[in-house]
Parts: C-alpha cells; structure tokens; sequence
C-alpha cells in the first residue's frame, strides 16, 4: 500500500490548491466562475464558486476510491495481479492528468484571462490515451478494464487480440488529439471524437468476427472429438 502514498498525496494538493485558491477566484457578480471552455478557448459554461473550485478534486478523489476498489470487486482478481503495476501507474497518471486539467481550468478563474486551457487539457487527455493504450497491451480477462464486449469475455484469445488491436489505437488517437494543438478549431471536436467513436465500434466489431473465427475452427472437421468407426 506504500505505493499508493504517491497518487493520495497529488489529491491532498488538489484540495489543498483548491483551499487556497477558493478566496481568490474571480467570480461574477452571481458568484459563479468559468467551468467549460469551447474548441475556440472561449468560455462558454459558468458554475457556482464553491462548487466549481472543489468539484475536480472530489471526483478525482471518488474514481480513485473506486479504482482502489476494483480487485475487490471482479470475479477474475487473479488475472487483475498479473498487471496490477500497470494499474497502479494508471491509477498515478489519472490522477497527475486531473490535477493538471483542475490547474488549467482555476488559471483564468484567478485573473490569467490570456490563458488557453487547451494548451494543458488536450495534452494531458492525450497522456491518458497513451498510458491507457499501453495498459490494454497487458490486460487479462476482467470485468472493470479492458475492452469488454461479450465475445472478449467469453474467449481469452479473443480478449487478448482485441485489446491489443484497442492498444494500438489509443496510441493513434492520442497522436491525434495532440494534432488538435495546431489544427483549426472548428476541426478540433471532430479529430477528438471522431477516432472515440471508431475505437468503440471497430473493436466491438473485430471482437465479434474473432470469435466467430475461434467458434468456425472449433466446430471444423478434425477439431472436435473423433467420431467412431460406422
């Protein structure tokens, strides 16, 4: 458990910031501050002061209790063990890319108005991508991560491929959504979205034509139990 003195640490500072900054935040005159900013870098969603400035760091803190949670919970833990250091690295970068993206966001509520957040928020989502791409390359049949489909959870062979295919391309997509850094914002949204949605359904797809695969050479002559002399 002494490793996880590290991820519980960088939340303490999230709400220590969150303390020290809550007084100083510029708030309008309903009390709210700025909490969503479009493709352009304009602010275009306000949210209360109070809420607003600990809201991150109380969901940074919940998913972490929850993924603290996780080998407790699945009915495969043995196989959770095998990449439980990868787990834990994510459990780490989580919680660094929140950090990030919650400084990012109480940047322009403090009075830096020139700040783009987008400078740190596509950066630090494209760090999740990445280290989750590399995680999914080590998963094990589970409940909680990995690419779940229900042919990926009937099949270890099917589970493997395809999470190896989902690896590859969060690393494509993560490239992509750094691309966003320098290309027009009105194309940002799509070159974000657009690779979520075929990660989704491109292995949803190639999960369910792997295991018909497995189940054709399972059922072909030869595979099954010898049949007896007529």
């Amino acid at each position: 458990m002494h490793r996880e003195i590290l991820p519980v640490l960088m939340i303490l500072l999230m709400f220590a910031i969150a303390a020290f900054s809550e007084p100083r935040v510029q708030a309008n005159s309903e009390g709210q501050i700025i909490s969503h900013w479009n493709f352009d870098g304009k602010a275009n969603g306000w949210i209360n002061k109070t809420v607003g400035v600990y809201l991150l760091p109380a969901i940074t803190l919940f998913f972490y209790l929850f993924f603290m949670l996780i080998p407790r919970l699945d009915v495969y833990k043995k196989n959770l063990k095998h990449f439980s250091e990868h787990f834990w690295g994510f459990k780490v970068v989580f919680v660094f890319v929140m950090m990030a993206i919650f400084v990012a966001t109480l940047l322009p509520n403090l009075g830096y108005y020139q700040f783009d957040p987008l400078l740190i928020l596509l950066p630090a989502v494209a760090l999740i991508f990445f280290y989750v791409g590399h995680m999914l390359s080590f998963t094990k049949r589970n409940y909680f991560i990995g690419v779940r489909t229900p042919w990926t959870l009937a099949s270890e062979e099917v589970w493997e491929k395809t999470n190896k295919l989902a690896s590859k391309l969060f690393w494509v997509a993560g490239v992509l959504i750094f691309v966003t850094l320098i290309a027009p914002s009105d194309m940002r949204l799509w070159i974000v979205l657009l690779p979520l949605v075929l990660i989704v359904i491109g292995t949803y797809v190639y999960s369910l034509l792997e295991y018909k695969k497995i189940m054709r050479g399972e059922k072909s002559p030869g595979k099954g139990k010898k049949k007896g002399k007529k």
